[in-house]
């Protein structure tokens, strides 16, 4: 069973997070001119690992493999981050964005042996985006990036600061020379037991292709959920680069059914990346990820039941077409020792594109990955997402997901999501926004529910720090 010091543990750590950011906001005075952002990571997944390969010139193809160095990538996002601050700035400190949504559900919940349960609610979100950035060093080489994204939730009048979903990422990030690079990450992110998301699936950055998955499933009851890598970069030749990322994480959940129940982990492991261009347009790639995770379990019928050895090799290619067409490919093995050694086919297939009114992706993976949920198989996933700018402050987007856990004797948690947003520039950085989102999902009867739910939002948010849409 969890001891009750592990849970205080989490719960302490999330305080911490939601206390100490807006402690620095009084200790700076104003600077002028904006920081400009060398780069940052996000984790997992196609989801990104803690360290990624800086930017490639958007104008003409350049592989990975010829540009060296880490970044940091926006939290919750496949992008850098952006190196406009806006004018909410205190020093090192800036606030990039802010949010309001008003958010209208319909949820129906299926137990088994017992009649469904239906049940419709409303609620107030505030949310906003704070970045912590610095570059040190005579050459700047050396940067600092803490970002937070808390959010307010009103329901029925009362106010919560931890019902929806909390996350935090720090990022020191050290530049050695042209050929070496470290980065030291942690990606902390709190769920809550009802989460409200209507959003896109994916996240993308179609200068790059890089794709970033975002979690719509309903429950657990509670996730805590950290990972902390460091990244070592090394650029072995013109063509070739090398990364190397250590890894370890924390987990913790309650049940969604029955929230007596509860599931923890602890796990460590590590990354490796080879990557080589075999022409200005094109690259091939080596990707292996290991892990060994321990498992505190309280129930004896849904997620984990044994300490487990997870790994994923995959073979990949990468190819561009001109500015803006994407392509990647990639071919391996998964397997996991959790209930008997289990082998089974590792697969990623991603197309991004970007044309001047319309931008659309689509991304396949098939590995270990995080859903919203502790689980030692691994999983199928496919997301699509296309955005129309139907003119200069009009535009719409469209998202679609599906998601199911694979490699285990009996059915696990599955999802199907899909949503549609809408947006309206007011001015530069500030939007109406709306949207709608349908999301059913098949859980394991303790950790995750059966059920499915209707979301309608309304809102206006204000981004300066965003980039322009063409």
């Amino acid at each position: 069973m969890v001891s009750e010091r592990s849970r205080h543990i989490g719960e302490w750590l999330l305080a911490v997070a939601l206390l100490a950011p807006p402690l620095a906001f009084s200790q700076q005075p104003p600077a002028p001119g904006s920081t400009q952002d060398p780069g940052s990571a996000n984790p997992p997944t196609q989801t990104q690992t803690p360290g990624t390969d800086a930017d490639a010139p958007q104008s003409e193809p350049n592989p990975a493999a010829t540009t060296p160095g880490l970044f940091a990538r926006a939290l919750n996002s496949a992008s850098p981050l952006a190196g406009y601050n806006g004018p909410l700035q205190w020093g090192w400190v800036s606030v990039r964005s802010v949010s309001y949504q008003q958010y209208f559900e319909s949820e129906t919940l299926d137990t088994t042996g017992m009649a469904p349960l239906s049940q419709d609610s409303n609620a107030m979100e505030l949310s906003t985006s704070i970045v912590l950035n610095h570059a040190f060093g005579a050459s700047r080489t050396t940067q600092l990036t803490v970002q937070y994204s808390p959010s307010l939730f009103i329901s029925e009048g009362h106010v919560y600061t931890n019902a929806t979903n909390q996350s935090a990422g720090v990022d020191t990030t050290f530049q050695f020379g042209p050929r070496w690079s470290l980065q030291l990450s942690d990606r902390f992110s709190y769920f809550a037991n009802q989460q409200y998301f209507s959003g896109l699936s994916l996240g993308v950055d179609y200068t790059q292709g890089t794709v970033a998955q975002n979690n719509f499933l309903n429950g657990p009851g509670r996730v805590i959920y950290d990972s902390v890598g460091a990244t070592i970069a090394y650029l072995w030749s013109p063509n070739t680069k090398v990364s190397v990322t250590p890894t370890f994480g924390y987990q913790n959940s309650t049940g969604a059914v029955n929230n007596q129940q509860s599931l923890s982990s602890l796990s460590g492991g590590a990354q490796v990346n080879v990557t080589h261009a075999v022409s200005a347009t094109a690259t091939v790639g080596l990707s292996y990820s290991g892990q060994y995770a321990t498992y505190v379990n309280t129930s004896t019928t849904a997620g984990p039941q044994s300490n487990d050895y997870s790994q994923d090799l995959l073979i990949n290619y990468g190819k561009q077409i001109g500015a803006s067409w994407h392509l990647s490919f990639g071919l391996g093995l998964t397997s996991d020792t959790n209930g008997g050694n289990q082998i089974g086919l590792a697969a990623s297939a991603g197309i991004t594109k970007s044309f001047h009114k319309m931008d659309f992706a689509v991304d396949y993976y098939r590995g270990h990955q995080f859903n919203g949920y502790i689980t030692s198989a691994s999983t199928d996933r496919i997301d699509f997402v296309n955005t129309i700018r139907w003119n200069r402050r009009f535009s719409s987007s469209t998202s679609l997901a599906y998601f199911r856990t694979a490699n285990t004797s009996t059915p696990g948690p599955s999802g199907t999501y899909a949503s549609e947003q809408l947006s309206f520039r007011l001015t530069r950085a500030l939007s109406l926004t709306g949207g709608i989102g349908y999301s059913k999902q098949t859980g394991d009867g303790v950790y995750v529910q059966d059920g499915h739910t209707r979301l309608a939002t309304v809102g206006v948010s204000w981004s300066p720090a965003a980039t322009v849409q063409h």
